[in-house]
């Protein structure tokens, strides 16, 4: 016969008691789970100003803004970037090595990424703050010194960073469903730019000196996000040990283990082959300034069409939020392998619409604000940066079991460091496409010499030599993500197999006797439910909370559980003894 006090608690009663429960949280961690409530607020706060930081870079410093800001030829912003990608590659290896031969109480990676932060926001200062030389030798000259080294930092910065989801927790749902409010988080502060951004540069644009706008935003932004970047000292690091991962590895012997990952062979031929996918993105605020507005005369308004790009980034930025909202719920039905292939083909489809029609055949003002925006959406509409951490963190998992050694840093050397190479060799490529029709992007910046009140208009043949190039440029894009959707049917490490992969770790670490450091590395207090069932037991008893916590006895509590419970994620947020989840 069924007892009442087995029966579960209605929805009223689970907001009754949400106030109790957000109050254990905050200091311990659910059942099966790692992080507390606070911990997770700062690993937010930190993500915030990371993503603030980077912003500054990855918005302002790129192969198309460098030469407008600076006002030299396209073809300099284009090989900075792949300059410092190429040497970002061969300086990763060795700072993948001193990574992996880290080990401070600190952590493994917080006290590089602590490091680095300041130093990152000082240069990204410098890159944005540019004199304005009269001669143009000397502007290069600086951008070159600036630039470059702001770059590599920058993704050592951001490439650290993410290493994070997979050593603050060893639960793969557990990861998934931090970082993907985390991973709204990190998007909010581009969105945010982009917006403010564009207005403010629309504004120093109608003066005549939009580089006022650079430097505004890129002290305010790095000062802003390294204050935030130390939340990060309230984050501890957690790992599953193994006798081998506490061993040095040197620089040859681990890019030899990593090599021998076949999955990560076959996702890094994927982002390789898939990473001009959004080249054209990186001129798009000039296809704003193209398209999105004209005059009673039908001439080009190119301050009112920054403007209303600048509004409109709220909506295209946010194209990967249901992304990043729904990440948790993906993961517990879908392999990363299948979500990653559907944002391909979302890639795929949209570019390859805009670039079959032909961007100078949308009648231009309204229809081309809504059908570009509508179909750069559906183009964008994907949180792949949120989802490749989590998947850099599985595939650390099986590095470990195959290796002994988990190896980010050497991961990343192929995952990151090597795709950004590809990728800016595709962008040096487009440049030469880019000077041979004729497109230079800062021939789209109204020039200091005209007056504030004057209008101004690029001429005839700069506008076609522009749109011409973006169609050039939507079809590049398209190609490239459709390579990227047929190289991922190759990728074979799913949740199952991922989920035997942590089983078989924590064999191992026990059988090596590592039960009682792990524990201690993790930090694992009692479970929720046993605090809250204990809290409201005391409130009945006194009389003065309402009624004690039915069914459950000393028993049931479970209060003396170990710090580190041999669990597995059964992908639907319960934890079960040893149980992968199903493959689904």
């Amino acid at each position: 016969m069924s007892d009442n006090n087995d029966a579960k608690p209605t929805l009223k009663e689970k907001i009754k008691e949400l106030p109790k429960t957000l109050k254990v949280f905050w200091r311990t961690p659910p059942k099966g789970r790692y992080l507390n409530l606070k911990e997770i607020a700062c690993f937010a706060g930190s993500a915030f100003g990371m993503s603030t930081v980077v912003t500054v870079v990855s918005g302002l410093i790129t192969a198309t803004q460098i030469p407008t800001i600076y006002n030299f030829n396209v073809i300099h912003g284009a090989w900075i970037c792949l300059i410092a990608s190429v040497l970002g590659l061969i300086i990763q290896p060795f700072f993948s090595k001193l990574l992996q031969n880290t080990n401070t109480r600190f952590g493994r990676y917080k006290p590089f990424i602590l490091i680095l932060a300041p130093i990152l926001a000082v240069f990204a200062i410098l890159s944005t703050w540019q004199p304005q030389f009269a001669a143009e030798r000397n502007r290069v000259i600086y951008a070159y010194c600036t630039c470059i080294p702001t770059l590599i930092l920058w993704n050592l910065f951001q490439n650290t960073y993410y290493m994070l989801p997979g050593v603050v927790t060893p639960n793969q749902q557990e990861r998934a469903d931090i970082w993907s409010p985390i991973g709204l988080v990190i998007g909010f502060s581009p969105t945010v730019m982009n917006v403010l951004g564009n207005v403010i540069k629309s504004y120093f644009t109608n003066l005549g000196k939009e580089y006022m706008a650079y430097r505004i935003l890129g002290f305010v932004y790095a000062a802003v996000g390294l204050a935030l970047v130390m939340c990060l000292f309230k984050v501890k690091e957690r790992l599953i040990v193994t006798n081998e991962n506490k061993e040095k590895v040197g620089l040859i012997e681990g890019l030899k283990m990593v090599v021998k990952n076949k999955p990560l062979m076959v996702l890094t031929l994927a982002l390789i082959l898939g990473c001009c996918r959004t080249v054209v993105e990186i001129d798009s605020e000039y296809i704003g300034r193209l398209r999105y507005a004209i005059t009673e005369l039908g001439e080009v308004d190119v301050v009112n069409g920054l403007a209303i790009f600048g509004g409109l980034t709220i909506i295209t930025g946010f194209a990967a939020t249901p992304n990043m909202i729904l990440l948790p719920l993906m993961t517990r039905k879908f392999n990363s392998r299948t979500i990653m292939m559907f944002w391909a083909a979302c890639n795929t489809v949209g570019y390859l619409i805009l670039g079959s029609i032909g961007i100078e055949n949308i009648p231009q003002g309204t229809w081309s604000v809504v059908v570009i925006t509508l179909l750069r959406f559906i183009s964008l509409f994907n949180a792949i940066a949120s989802l490749q951490p989590l998947m850099m963190a599985q595939l650390s998992d099986y590095q470990q079991l195959k290796t002994g050694k988990r190896l980010e840093g050497f991961i990343q050397t192929f995952l990151y460091a090597l795709v950004l190479v590809f990728t800016n060799i595709g962008i040096v490529v487009m440049a030469y496409v880019k000077d041979a029709m004729g497109y230079q992007s800062s021939n789209l910046v109204k020039p200091g010499t005209i007056a504030e009140d004057e209008f101004w208009a690029p001429d005839a043949a700069t506008v076609e030599s522009a749109l011409n190039y973006y169609n050039v440029a939507f079809i590049v894009s398209a190609v490239s993500a459709a390579l990227m959707f047929i190289t991922l049917l190759f990728y074979k490490l799913g949740k199952k197999e991922h989920a035997e992969v942590v089983r078989q770790l924590r064999e191992r670490g026990l059988a090596q006797g590592n039960e009682q450091e792990e524990a201690e590395a993790v930090g694992i207090a009692e479970n929720v439910e046993a605090e809250i069932a204990m809290e409201q037991a005391a409130l009945g008893a006194t009389g003065e909370g309402g009624e004690a916590a039915n069914g459950n006895d000393a028993a049931d509590m479970n209060t003396d559980a170990p710090n580190a419970p041999e669990v597995v994620d059964d992908g639907a947020g319960e934890v079960k003894d040893d149980a992968p989840p199903e493959d689904k």
